[in-house]
């Protein structure tokens, strides 16, 4: 499990977006396995959603969710800090072009520079997430 769920909201006036909600945890609190995030550049990306905007959006009511949303999820990937614009990848890889960086063609093969292990996991899925223009929502903590 990596953490991330995600949804396709039933609501046809949105369109029936997806979003991804982070699954709170003990030790991360409501960033659950995002908690590695909090803190650095990436933290102002996620919105942190109140409970019962999240619950009105998955009974089928998106609009409150839609208005505390933010930027859409793909201009987020290019707010991303520069230092994780190249693939960790770029200099082994055969297959390295000038589109192996965050934004609206990165390949699913791209790696993050700056972390390692699970942690660049969870990071690469968020990018591709993002990518697909899927939201990521946090549940503010009651």
């Amino acid at each position: 499990m990596n953490g991330i769920v995600t949804v396709k909201l039933p609501d046809p006036r949105w369109g029936e977006p997806t979003i991804a909600r982070v699954i709170p945890t003990e030790e991360g609190g409501p960033w659950g396995r995002l908690q590695f995030l909090v803190g650095t550049d990436w933290e102002p990306l996620f919105p942190v959603v109140p409970k019962l905007v999240l619950d009105q959006a998955l009974r089928g009511h998106a609009t409150p969710l839609m208005r505390v949303l933010g930027p859409p999820p793909k201009a987020l990937v290019k707010r991303l800090p520069v230092v994780e614009l190249p693939c960790a990848q770029r200099a082994s890889c055969v297959s390295h072009t000038p589109f192996c960086v965050p934004g609206p063609k990165v390949p699913d093969c791209w790696e993050t520079p700056t972390f390692k292990g699970a942690e660049a996991n969870l990071v690469n899925r968020v990018v591709l997430l993002w990518r697909d223009g899927v939201a990521i929502v946090i549940e503010e903590p009651e």
